[in-house]
């Protein structure tokens, strides 16, 4: 037998009242080290919402628009930038772009600034800066 079997073999007197199990389960029980770590990761997570709906009069203003740009004018695009699809609806996020206008391609649906290249059917607004 070796030196400590008689620590591990007796029993101690507890002057506290035995703690019952449910309550011992508590002392362990997981913790948030970091509290508020798991909210700021949410919010920094992209939401997508859906591709939005342009109305006929509205999407009638935005070919005027962009059939009134020239080459050369500064214009800031507001527009939808698909980044997936969930059963059948487009989910994504707006985009504004600031650039140069170089063209717009009404065959292939592309409309080139200095920094970008959008499709038209994203584009939600365009303005002059």
């Amino acid at each position: 037998m070796n030196g400590y079997q008689d620590i591990i073999n007796a029993r101690r007197d507890s002057r506290y009242p035995k703690m019952a199990r449910a309550d011992r389960a508590k002392i362990f029980a997981p913790f948030s080290a970091l509290r508020g770590l798991d909210d700021s990761l949410a919010a920094r997570e992209p939401r997508f919402v859906p591709r939005p709906e342009i109305p006929a009069d509205r999407a009638e203003l935005l070919d005027r628009r962009l059939r009134a740009l020239r080459r050369g004018d500064s214009v800031t695009v507001t527009w939808f930038d698909c980044q997936k699809t969930e059963d059948g609806t487009e989910l994504g996020r707006y985009r504004v772009t600031q650039g140069e206008y170089i063209a717009s391609h009404p065959a292939s649906g592309v409309l080139l600034l200095t920094n970008a290249k959008i499709a038209t059917r994203d584009i939600l607004d365009v303005g002059r800066r």
